[in-house]
């Protein structure tokens, strides 16, 4: 039951992915971005794991207005860019200051994710289900021979103890 569960959860997750992804492309504006800052950090985490990343700032036009990001990369989807580096964004038309670049690749982790957890969860129904379906029929359970010796026969060996006990 647990893998179903994960199964479950794993196909939300691509639903989700995918649906967002094509929802920006079909509501939000697409802009060319330019990066015109990046500078590199490296931050530590609670667990003493450091994450290293850039600050990006961008500049990008957005309902005919010039508009500037600036934040860590990773929120915006940047994770390499230099000075100058030109970058396709999607931009929220109700607020210009949300982009994303994505949306335009983030359907196809989430079809990636979608065709694995499709692959699972066929391979279980093959496996526990029509497996379990098309399997040979079991003999029904006779009596042992023991119980239907006659009387002068003689055993051949006691019974035996369970769990080591005489």
């Amino acid at each position: 039951m647990p893998f179903v569960l994960l199964a479950v959860v794993l196909l939300a997750m691509a639903l989700h992915v995918i649906g967002t992804s094509l929802h920006h492309q079909a509501a939000w504006h697409q802009t060319v971005a330019t990066v015109t800052s990046v500078s590199p950090y490296s931050e530590k985490q609670e667990n003493g794991l450091t994450t290293d990343g850039i600050d990006v700032a961008v500049t990008y036009v957005a309902n005919d207005a010039t508009m500037s990001w600036s934040g860590k990369g990773k929120i915006i989807g940047l994770y390499k860019a230099s000075v100058g580096h030109k970058v396709e964004m999607y931009y929220n038309p109700a607020d210009p200051s949300k982009l994303d670049t994505a949306a335009m690749k983030g359907w196809r982790g989430g079809l990636l994710l979608l065709a694995v957890t499709g692959g699972f969860i066929a391979f279980y129904i093959w496996f526990f289900w029509l497996c379990r379906r098309n399997a040979p029929p079991t003999l029904p359970m006779t009596p042992s021979s023991v119980g239907l010796a006659s009387p002068s026969a003689k055993p051949s060996q006691p019974p035996r103890a369970t769990f080591g006990r005489r």
